[in-house]
């Protein structure tokens, strides 16, 4: 036996080393071939955070396997984590691992190699903390293959398609679809229901006030849509919980964070814990005959100490209906959950709660099912990228496939046709307070509908072709770029690059990069020039022989060479290859109120005008043709702007 166990623990041992090499070999490989690619967006970054005077790199230290290591990522803006490729290809962490702990905290005694995608972060990133780690990731011997390795890799940047915005608000509360839901974590919302459970426990009073706690979920919404007096209720309710992947894509759209996904299945054992701790009893209510039953033998099971103190089945009627709830008033339960589905849970706990003497109700739908083995949860590794809907339609697709496929779709659209409403509202307050005037759209019914439609896909190709684009520009014109900006230095001393805050999308102030073709005191000589100022309008200032340029200026200005660092701003999303010229914060203070439709759309490198003639255009006739851009703008129409923007740059018409 002995030898046996001895073999088995070799075999392990070296199918260990393995593993953990053929992982290391990996990184190692990624690591080095995103680095190579990603080089030219790693020296421009490098160059515009050395030219606007800020820290290149930010210096991190954490511990990795027990030590102190130093890692880099760039100090501000997109792209900040490229250099950490860098210390992978170092081996101090791994593209895969925990996350990182800081040096300035004692290390915990779990600590092991970070990497830059973590489950835990990812569990974050979905607001499910409150699930266990699938392959405990925390300590590298336990990667069980290359494979496993490579596969949760693959769910953490599902994760982040999925969750692509981080800069979110957390309010304690949001609407959607007219139903009013409470933020909160898991353990928060485990300690609402235990709290009111134990109100007037003690107090001898015949009949306790029921509190009414809900869960939510996208199907739910889609029926409190369609139900006032369902969606009454709801809203009636103490708490709302939300359940599901679905309400937390429709808070990515409305910029509202999730903290959690906080479900009833989820939540039975953390609840049984803290019921059992505190003595606090719960009768089960729902599911067909003995459903109920052997969900509780399974939950008894796994927390023996936990007060079950009545079962009883979902079909209830006039008949049995008063003797369930003297049923439920002599078993003592404190908690009363209830699983007879939406939205016939909530009426029932409505319709009877006066009479219910317990202290917390809770819808909680087909839960029992779960707990009685009646249906399969779904794999961690699916409930951790919130598709568990799909591991339901599989199961059960007669029954499942109207909530889900038709289901889904709907609940997404009515989620967009009320961002719309809000956004429309909003744009309608902005122009009762004059701060930007919106053009009116005359569209009605389902021609709006299909309007917007089409321009959320056309914003959506457009946005595609300017980041594609933008990136192989920045690429293949990487040369000029040396090049010139070995003259400029040569010329004239002074930063190579020219920042300058200009007005985006909806007036938002942004940095703007262009090359230097002016001297260092060109703006201080500006207010001694104004008075010669050749452009028509008095908005915009121009001269043929601006004194301020260089001679290298002169050139680049002529071969608008000076514009290709905003290429940059197109890549990381200020600017689009197409649109309006982005005007400086004091042109845009001298508009009237017209010409600020011009900043309703994201700025751009060239637009109509500047094919048409360029700063020979007056300023009144500049606006109406970006207007004129704005209202027929297509990704066809950007094309053919972009190939007409060739011969107006090599004739120099109206460059200077």
């Amino acid at each position: 036996m002995d030898s046996h166990q001895t073999a088995n623990t070799q075999a392990k041992s070296v199918s260990s080393v393995k593993t953990l090499t053929s992982v290391l070999i990996f990184d190692w490989c990624v690591a080095l071939m995103l680095l190579l690619l990603a080089l030219p967006i790693m020296l421009i970054k490098s160059v515009m955070l050395a030219c606007s005077k800020q820290a290149i790199f930010e210096t991190l230290f954490i511990y990795s396997t027990g030590k102190e290591v130093t890692v880099y990522q760039f100090s501000k803006g997109r792209f900040s984590k490229l250099p950490l490729f860098y210390s992978v290809l170092k081996g101090d962490i791994g593209l895969l691992g925990s996350a990182f702990e800081y040096s300035v905290f004692e290390p915990t005694s779990s600590n092991s190699r970070p990497g830059i995608f973590s489950i835990e972060k990812m569990q974050h990133r979905m607001g499910i903390q409150h699930l266990p780690s699938e392959d405990k990731l925390s300590r590298e011997p336990q990667f069980n293959s290359l494979l496993s390795y490579l596969f949760n890799i693959a769910k953490c940047l599902f994760c982040k398609l999925i969750v692509v915005k981080t800069d979110l608000s957390y309010p304690k509360q949001f609407n959607l679809l007219g139903v009013n839901i409470d933020n909160n974590t898991m353990s928060e919302s485990v300690e609402l229901i235990i709290n009111a459970a134990l109100e007037n426990s003690h107090c001898d009073v015949e009949f306790k006030p029921t509190k009414h706690f809900s869960f939510v979920n996208a199907d739910c919404l889609n029926m409190a849509a369609d139900n006032s007096e369902y969606s009454n209720i709801i809203n009636g309710c103490d708490q709302v919980f939300a359940d599901g992947s679905g309400i937390r894509i429709a808070c990515q759209l409305h910029n509202i964070g999730l903290k959690d996904n906080v479900n009833g299945t989820d939540m039975l054992p953390l609840l049984s814990k803290r019921a059992a701790e505190q003595g606090i009893k719960i009768f089960f209510l729902g599911g067909k005959e003995g459903t109920a039953e052997n969900a509780a033998n399974n939950i008894k099971q796994q927390f023996p100490n936990l007060q079950i103190v009545g079962c009883h089945h979902g079909y209830v009627n006039q008949e049995n209906e008063q003797g369930l709830i003297e049923q439920i008033n002599q078993s003592k339960a404190a908690i009363l959950l209830v699983g007879m589905g939406a939205p016939k849970q909530e009426q029932w706990i409505t319709q009877h709660k006066e009479n219910l003497n317990i202290n917390v109700a809770i819808g909680v739908g087909g839960l029992f099912d779960y707990f009685a083995n009646n249906v399969s949860r779904a794999p961690i590794a699916v409930r951790q990228v919130g598709m568990e809907w799909v591991w339901r339609l599989a199961q059960e697709p007669t029954r499942m496939w109207k909530r889900y496929v038709i289901g889904n779709p709907v609940f997404i659209a009515r989620v967009l046709k009320q961002k719309q409403l809000i956004n429309k509202t909003l744009a309608a307050t902005m122009a009762v307070n004059k701060t930007v005037n919106q053009p009116q759209l005359g569209l009605t019914g389902q021609n709006r509908h299909w309007y917007f439609f089409k321009i959320k896909c056309g914003q959506f190709a457009k946005r595609t072709f300017d980041i594609v684009a933008a990136s192989i520009l920045l690429i293949l014109l990487a040369p000029l770029f040396l090049f010139t900006a070995a003259c400029i230095r040569i010329e004239s001393k002074g930063a190579i690059f020219f920042s300058q805050t200009r007005s985006g999308l909806n007036n938002q102030p942004f940095t703007m990069w262009k090359f230097r073709s002016m001297f260092i005191d060109a703006e201080q000589r500006l207010e001694k020039m104004k008075q010669n100022n050749e452009m028509k309008g008095g908005v915009l200032f121009k001269m043929k022989k601006d004194p301020r340029i260089t001679a290298m200026g002169k050139l680049i200005r002529k071969a608008s060479i000076d514009e290709l660092p905003q290429l940059w701003n197109v890549l990381i999303g200020d600017m689009s290859l197409v649109g309006p010229r982005p005007a400086l914060p004091n042109e845009v203070s001298q508009y009237q109120l017209s010409d600020r439709r011009r900043l309703g759309v994201k700025p751009g490198i060239t637009c109509i005008w500047q094919v048409s003639g360029r700063s020979d255009i007056p300023f009144d006739k500049q606006v109406e043709l970006d207007i004129d851009y704005i209202y027929k703008q297509s990704l066809k129409e950007d094309i053919t702007l972009l190939l007409k923007t060739i011969p107006a740059v090599l004739l120099a018409r109206g460059a200077y």
